[in-house]
């Protein structure tokens, strides 16, 4: 009887999931994502991004967990290849909710802020860096342009005031299948 009920609840949360996507791909809703307890991965083919800003700080949880993170910002974003999952552990074994979108034309962001602890790419450029201490403490960097080739993060909380999806691709899957 556990099992059935974790379909109907999967299945439940998996349609809410595409009805709440389609809403955002068509720029209805604004986008905000995280992950309690554990961070998600974003993955991609090509990067490329205007009024970037990255400043080092610490993400509090719900339950008091502290995660040095950098905030990474950018006024608008378009990423080609997006993939994004989240492995969520269960008592029946690890389960992948894992999306894909932009194959064909880039994921368009705007307004975006990604709190990461990792971010690595093949090859970066950037474009007018400036990088010092902030008056308020801490690190930062901006620039005008950046692109980044196999853009890699480990996120624990997206956000973005708009988020334009096409070949939209989103599931659940036994097992671990996070995005790489």
């Amino acid at each position: 009887m556990n099992r059935a009920r974790l379909v109907v609840a999967g299945g439940a949360a998996l349609a809410a999931a595409c009805g709440l996507l389609a809403a955002t791909a068509d720029g209805v809703l604004a986008v905000s994502a995280a992950a309690s307890g554990g961070a998600f991965k974003l993955t991609g083919e090509r990067l490329e991004g205007e009024g970037f800003s990255e400043r080092t700080d610490v993400l509090v949880e719900h339950d008091g967990a502290r995660h040095p993170v950098g905030v990474v910002t950018a006024d608008r974003a378009w990423l080609k290849g997006l993939c994004a999952s989240l492995l969520v552990p269960t008592p029946f074994g690890p389960v992948t909710l894992r999306g894909s979108a932009g194959r064909m034309r880039p994921v368009l962001a705007t307004g975006i802020v990604v709190n990461t602890d990792r971010v690595r790419g093949r090859e970066t450029v950037f474009e007018d860096l400036r990088v010092g201490v902030l008056p308020e403490g801490g690190v930062g960097a901006r620039t005008r342009h950046v692109t980044v080739e196999r853009p890699e993060f480990t996120s624990w909380l997206a956000t973005a005031g708009t988020f334009r999806l096409s070949d939209v691709d989103v599931g659940i899957e036994a097992g671990r299948h996070e995005c790489s």
